[in-house]
Order: structure tokens, then sequence, then C-alpha cells
């Protein structure tokens, strides 16, 4: 019996670690492959740079098109950089097109990605 609790233990811990989201592992590879070419100091479309220092540029950060704060640790939903990757920003104010604007949108993988790592508050990991 406690052979097996042992194991229901480990696959549970084992679960919860794959779906733990890295911002350095899972979401700066995002960024920089679709965002940071728009986003670059000189040429910071909506106002946004996202170099040097990713992170301290987005989260908790002010959006400058809409009220919502850039990335709002733990709301994907109160997040004006997710929400730019599933709608146009309209809805909370804000303005423009669907993010990425010059390639294919980010698949399901990728925005599941971004949402968990700002459920999971956003972290600096």
């Amino acid at each position: 019996m406690i052979r097996l609790l042992a194991i229901v233990l480990m696959v549970a811990v084992n679960a919860a670690q794959a779906q733990t989201i890295s911002f350095a592992r899972d979401v700066m590879p995002i960024l920089q492959h679709y965002c940071v070419m728009c986003h670059l100091p000189g040429a910071e479309q909506g106002g946004l740079g996202l170099y040097p220092d990713t992170w301290n540029r987005m989260v908790g950060v002010p959006s400058k098109q809409s009220p919502l704060l850039l990335i709002d640790p733990g709301s994907p939903n109160k997040s004006y950089l997710y929400i730019k990757l599933i709608d146009s920003g309209e809805s909370v104010g804000g303005s423009g097109l669907l993010m990425p604007i010059q390639q294919p949108p980010l698949d399901q993988d990728q925005i599941k990605a971004m949402r968990l790592w700002i459920e999971q508050g956003a972290q600096q990991n």
C-alpha cells in the first residue's frame, strides 16, 4: 500500500513539474521569434519595447494602448499582451491587429504556454 502511494505521489509531482512554464525556456523563445523584431528600441510598435530586459518591460507594466497591464501575473484575461495574441485588443479598449502582424499566428501550444505562464504568476524563471 505504501509503495502504491509513493508511486501515485511521484506521478503527481512529475505531472505538476511538466506543466510548470519557464520564462527562459518556454516564453522567451516565442517572444524572440515572433515579437522582438517589431518591438526593438527605435522600432517600438505600439510604444512597446521588448529589448533589453524583456521581462521587466512587460510584467506589471501598464499598456499604452489599453487600460490593462501588459502582463498581469495570474490573470491572462487581464493581460493586454496575451489578449493581443488571441484578439485584436478592441474588446478591452485597445486597438490594432491580432499579433504577430507579419507572421502566422501562434499555434495553440504556444498560446497555451503563454496563458499558463501568466496563470502561474508570470515568474522570471
